[in-house]
């Protein structure tokens, strides 16, 4: 059997913090009330911006939202001309147009000038991402706009409309918030070696919301948590974790977000329906249904089935909604030259993808799959009958 040259590598990523801008002269904007002690010397790093800053009557602006993105600041618009840049620990509203700035405690802020907009991009002083959110920033011709920042950095962040969530990479602690507020601490995840964090967010009604964070850490970063959080009225209610090391590099889909309003919560090999009040409405022991000693991804949640995944294997599984029985699908759709790979090429090796199934939806007792084996280099498309 031949032998695949690939492999995912999740490398590092490092985030340099600054602003590009070209001028003759030198400009500093001074850190007000810095979080970092001073007394210790850091580095001062650029960041690329595709729109160049300019210089007004000794004003230096910058372009708000690539700034405020590699400084890792959210943006919100509550209306026209305004709007509300958030850090984890702090929210500034400002208006185009107006030479101030209040912040979510509802003190003024002055500014230099006006914030504007020019072709389409939002222009503010530089100054006020140092008063808002004590960020140090200098400027020169050579260097650009640099900064020491690296406060919000730690945190990995999204938004559900004007609701905001924001998970810190160092304590794994969870917070949320609406734009200008100040976001409150709603938890903190059972989590250790925390590296490269990822969230999104999913709003369930007015007071739940559920959160989905993925950890990917180790050298190469091939070992994967993923955690489901449920939120009710600011505070975490449950949450559940799967885990596994992806050596193969194998591309795993999402875990489906609810059925009929519960939401799927996977613990492991343990798949909970959890009503939004935090009550479990079904619970599913795949392991003990498909007999494979693994944790799971659960795929699809239909009224007359489910579809789940082993991590390791990565074959599919039907499973009757009442939890019964669990069957294997691809030795009933694939070729022999594709089940051969499967079951001789170990899982764990560069190149394995699994069953390369990818379910595209059900319609009269039939669910439909696309199927792409890139080492045959075959494509095709199946259906299958409910077995039961």
């Amino acid at each position: 059997m031949k032998t695949v040259q690939f492999i995912k590598l999740a490398g590092t990523a490092s985030l340099a913090l600054s602003l590009m801008f070209t001028s003759s002269s030198l400009i500093t904007v001074p850190a007000h009330a810095a979080e970092a002690s001073t007394s210790q010397s850091k580095a001062w790093g650029a960041l690329d911006v595709k729109h160049k800053p300019y210089t007004n009557k000794g004003v230096l602006f910058i372009p708000l939202k690539e700034v405020s993105e590699q400084l890792h600041l959210q943006l919100t618009i509550p209306g026209k001309n305004e709007l509300y840049i958030n850090s984890p620990k702090q929210s500034v509203r400002i208006t185009v147009g107006q030479s101030r700035a209040v912040n979510a405690k509802g003190t003024v802020l002055k500014l230099e000038a006006a914030p504007v907009v020019k072709k389409g991009v939002t222009y503010v002083p530089a100054s006020l991402i140092t008063k808002g959110f004590s960020i140090p920033l200098k400027y020169d011709s050579k260097s650009g706009l640099t900064t020491t920042f690296g406060s919000q950095g730690g945190y990995a962040y999204t938004a559900v409309g004007n609701v905001l969530f924001w998970v810190n990479r160092d304590y794994g602690t969870l917070l949320m918030g609406k734009a200008g507020t100040t976001p409150v601490q709603v938890g903190r995840l059972p989590a250790e070696n925390l590296e490269l964090l990822s969230i999104s967010a999913h709003r369930i009604n007015s007071s739940t919301y559920v959160a989905d964070i993925t950890n990917d850490y180790g050298e190469p970063h091939i070992h994967q948590e993923r955690y489901r959080v449920l939120i009710q009225d600011n505070k975490i209610l449950k949450h559940s974790k799967t885990s596994h090391s992806n050596f193969a590099g194998i591309n795993y889909s999402r875990d489906q977000l609810s059925y009929k309003g519960n939401i799927a919560m996977m613990n492991g090999s343990t798949l909970e329906l959890v009503h939004p009040t935090g009550k479990t409405v079904k619970t599913y022991n795949l392991a003990e249904l498909t007999g494979v000693d693994d944790q799971f991804i659960i795929e699809a949640i239909e009224g007359d089935f489910l579809l789940v995944r082993p991590y390791k294997q990565a074959t599919l599984y039907v499973v009757h909604p009442a939890g019964s029985t669990a069957k294997l699908i691809y030795p009933e759709l694939l070729d022999a030259d594709s089940k051969d790979m499967i079951e001789e090429y170990p899982s764990n090796e560069v190149g394995y993808f699994g069953d390369g199934l990818t379910y595209k939806g059900y319609a009269n007792g039939k669910l439909s799959f696309d199927f792409k084996n890139p080492f045959l280099g075959k494509t095709a498309k199946h259906t299958y009958t409910l077995p039961f």
